[in-house]
């Protein structure tokens, strides 16, 4: 062993890696060149302490920026930060203490089929790109002859999803976009989200496909692979210049629909056709363009459309024209910027009730798939975000200016019993700000007029109960008793297209012109151009 040498021992959630590495090498790049996935929420820059890793042995000292993120017994017990850490001696570090997104609960389309699958079948795949997670669903068109000519009707054999390992450089689109201005990064970019494309499809092959070895390459039977996404991911995907998107005037280099064959982007994927679908604008994208594609609809219905992510995308059909637009909500409602916020994986709370008599939390916590019993709560996410804001507002501890009352003001409301799971004043503050953009952009689009319904997507959406955050003011009150929690739309717009593409070219080109009737008709409405909009929002921050 070298002079230089140490030894380091790697603990994760499956495996435990007994590497050799030099003194003053980086922890992230020993896990990059060792292949070992993590996640860095503000790009490694220290600023948000959540990638905290355990030293079991041989813990370096503590950076200045550490202890300002850790306390002084979290230092002592062997906690730093993976983004900070230098390794100097031999070690052990475990990183099952940092939060498993790898079992992130993503919905998807709906239950898989019984039936048989023949390798002669039609099959094709639907993907939902997202930023923080990736959906896929394998389908095939319905097999009832009366229905089979409908896009609609299609069969999902399964699904598969997995955490976009792009996070490693950031969590949000804004953090991708600066990382993708050095050219190698940027081929990592797209490098890390076609791996987990075709490693999703090689498991849905696998798992469903009526093949036992899930090899792609040598499959005949996948005929179509839809793609839709925001913007910013689409950029990423296809290798295009992504620093338009991150500053003003925000401009894309292209939302337009993308055919091709599918392996000139999947090297492992031949002989299918392969559509990225069209989104409107920068911050308007293919998901929520396959979202409205995905609606049925009534054309004299008023329907308001929502995806509650980052951008709080939005579209509002008032009968006759189309309107769009985004607000930028922040990450709360995927529980980010919140101090005790964690993503939709096992042992997140996901409903918060307070007892008004003992004024004490009641939760549920998210349980790991196949399993009956109940998790250990490790954190908030975003539906519980949501309700515990709505539920301190209903029970007076908190005022409708967001004011925690003096007993929790400088601690925090505690959920647990333990109260090591707390909602503080800023995470109420971050709500406000999230909620006050959506409700300020929603009122601008509807106006004076009411929607007969209002569809909300995304992973919030497919667990939302609307009665539960009713105190958050999040929407105009015309909203009340119409809300429609509609899933992913996004896998199920893409879903819809490529049972069009397996139908063939008549029903291909009526799906072209449906999703061209969307693009070409939405009107795209600046909030910041107009001239209400500061004020509306700063009155939109009560509950």
């Amino acid at each position: 062993m070298k002079a230089d040498e140490i030894k380091v021992t790697i603990i994760t959630y499956d495996r435990t890696y007994d590497l050799t590495s030099v003194q003053g090498t980086k922890l992230k790049d020993l896990l990059d060149s060792t292949g070992i996935s993590y996640s860095l929420p503000c790009t490694g820059a220290g600023r948000c302490g959540r990638c905290r890793v355990r030293f079991t042995q041989g813990a370096p000292e503590a950076r200045d920026d550490e202890k300002a993120k850790l306390t002084a017994e979290e230092i002592f017990q062997g906690y730093r930060l993976l983004c900070r850490c230098i390794l100097e001696d031999n070690c052990a570090i475990s990183l099952t203490d940092a939060v498993d997104e790898e079992n992130i609960s993503i919905e998807t389309v709906k239950k898989g089929t019984d039936q048989a699958i023949g390798k002669s079948d039609n099959l094709g795949i639907a993907i939902d790109l997202g930023t923080t997670t990736i959906a896929a669903a394998l389908i095939r068109p319905a097999t009832d002859s009366n229905r089979s000519d409908d896009p609609q009707s299609y069969e999902v054999l399964g699904t598969a999803s997995c955490v976009n390992h792009q996070r490693k450089y950031g969590n949000d689109v804004i953090s991708r976009i600066a990382a993708a201005e050095d050219s190698e990064t940027a081929k990592e970019l797209q490098s890390l989200v076609i791996t987990d494309i075709e490693e999703l499809i090689q498991e849905l092959i696998r798992e469903f496909g009526g093949g036992s070895t899930g090899d792609i390459s040598n499959n005949p039977s996948i005929g179509a692979i839809t793609i839709a996404g925001n913007t910013t991911m689409l950029h990423l995907l296809e290798g295009m210049d992504a620093s338009g998107l991150g500053k003003y005037p925000y401009t894309p280099v292209s939302t337009a629909m993308v055919k091709m064959d599918s392996d000139r982007l999947f090297g492992s994927i031949r002989g299918a056709k392969l559509t990225i679908l069209p989104g409107i604008s920068s911050f308007v994208g293919a998901d929520i363009v396959g979202g409205l594609f995905s609606l049925t609809l009534r054309g004299e219905e008023r329907y308001f459309f929502i995806d509650l992510g980052t951008n709080g995308e939005m579209t509002f059909f008032d009968g006759e024209n189309l309107k769009v637009t985004s607000a930028a909500a922040g990450p709360v409602f995927e529980a980010g910027g919140i101090s005790c916020g964690v993503a939709s994986i096992p042992g997140a709370i996901s409903h918060v009730e307070i007892d008004e008599t003992t004024s004490r939390a009641k939760y549920e916590t998210i349980q790991r798939q196949g399993t009956s019993s109940a998790q250990p709560p490790i954190g908030l996410c975003g539906t519980a975000v949501c309700e515990i804001t709505s539920e301190l507002a209903r029970s007076g501890i908190m005022d409708e200016t967001g004011l925690l009352s003096d007993e929790y003001f400088d601690e925090g409301f505690p959920v647990t019993e333990d109260g090591q799971i707390r909602f503080t004043q800023q995470d109420i503050r971050n709500v406000q700000l999230a909620k006050a953009a959506i409700l300020t952009g929603a009122g601008t689009l509807v106006g004076e007029m009411i929607p007969d319904k209002v569809y909300i997507a995304g992973g919030f959406g497919s667990h939302i109960i609307p009665e539960k955050i009713a105190r958050l003011r999040m929407f105009p009150e015309g909203f009340d008793g119409k809300i429609i929690a509609a899933g992913n739309t996004s896998l199920k717009g893409a879903a819809m297209y490529t049972a069009a593409v397996l139908l063939g070219s008549e029903s291909e080109a009526a799906a072209d012109a449906k999703l061209g009737h969307i693009t070409d008709t939405a009107q795209t409405v600046e909030l910041a151009a107009i001239d209400s909009f500061d004020e509306a929002y700063l009155e939109a921050m009560n509950f």
